[in-house]
């Protein structure tokens, strides 16, 4: 399949809350208000006082919003900035909702907040459909490199039913992502949501690339290696800021999906899990898997 090319627009954002008000805001890049007021009872993200819950909270409506902006402009990707006050976010679980919205998520902390002063206005500001075509880049370098845009996993409001039956239909490694993430989430009782959202991102890089799907188990295990997705992954932005989030920390998300994987994989365990996950990819429409598969070779240079 031919993909078109273009060029991937950036959207700058800041977002920011105040629990102690119970409000939120959501700026555009030169600090003018998109989004903001008090956070409602109803709200499913309200963070009732928490000030990490509110500032995620701020910054996934900014992810949201951005990702509304990328759909309604019609571009397949876009590279968003935002900047954000907190400097504990979950960065991971950012990365992989911003990932799903078709964006390669940028993350600033910084004091220079402009959101941070409108969380102090009194009422609220609804955000406004006909204004996020004007959040995207209107000016782009002309010696802004021009590459292949893969199509990611979006979920846009007035598309989600349909684009999830063309996907089910085009795409082969559906079963096998699927699989393989059910393999760590099917008694998932103490994974909470950066944990869920890490394994279904670790899956989708190591099944999802423009090489094709692993052939077995063994080729599996040996892609969940940051180098080896950095250099699968090269030109496609949404993955490559994915991979530096999961590899990133003193016991890097990746490395722990990694351990997981080879256990519940492992050739010597019996139990009735690793059995079954072993055999994932013989069930797998494997002729179709193994016939765009390709090899990738890290430069030692």
């Amino acid at each position: 399949m031919a993909d078109q090319l273009e060029l991937v627009p950036h959207i700058t954002l800041a977002a920011a809350a105040d629990c102690g008000n119970g409000t939120f805001a959501v700026c555009g890049d030169e600090g003018r208000a998109l989004w903001y007021g008090p956070f409602l009872d109803s709200d499913s993200d309200h963070p009732h006082g928490d000030r990490f819950a509110g500032a995620m909270a701020a910054a996934s409506r900014a992810v949201w919003l951005a990702g509304r902006a990328r759909a309604d402009s019609g571009h397949r990707e876009a590279t968003l900035h935002l900047t954000v006050t907190e400097p504990d976010m979950d960065a991971v679980t950012l990365a992989c909702t911003a990932s799903l919205s078709g964006l390669a998520l940028d993350l600033e902390v910084s004091d220079d907040n402009p959101a941070v002063d409108w969380c102090q206005v009194f009422g609220r500001l609804d955000w406004n459909p006909g204004a996020l075509i004007n959040l995207l880049d209107a000016e782009l370098s002309e010696g802004e490199q021009r590459r292949h845009l893969r199509t990611v996993a979006t979920y846009d409001d007035s598309k989600e039913s349909s684009a999830m039956t063309a996907q089910s239909t085009i795409d082969p490694a559906v079963e096998l992502r699927a699989a393989l993430e059910a393999l760590l989430l099917h008694d998932s009782i103490g994974f909470d949501a950066r944990m869920r959202h890490a394994v279904a991102a670790v899956v989708h890089l190591a099944v999802d690339t423009p090489h094709g799907p692993p052939e077995d188990a063994e080729e599996f295990l040996g892609r969940l290696d940051a180098s080896w997705l950095l250099a699968a992954w090269t030109g496609h932005d949404s993955e490559m800021s994915l991979i530096a989030t999961l590899a990133a920390g003193e016991v890097p998300t990746l490395s722990w999906c990694e351990l997981m994987f080879t256990t519940a994989l492992a050739p010597w365990s019996t139990s009735p899990v690793a059995v079954h996950a072993r055999r994932i990819f013989a069930s797998v429409q494997h002729g179709r898997l193994g016939a765009v598969r390709q090899s990738v070779r890290v430069s030692g240079s």
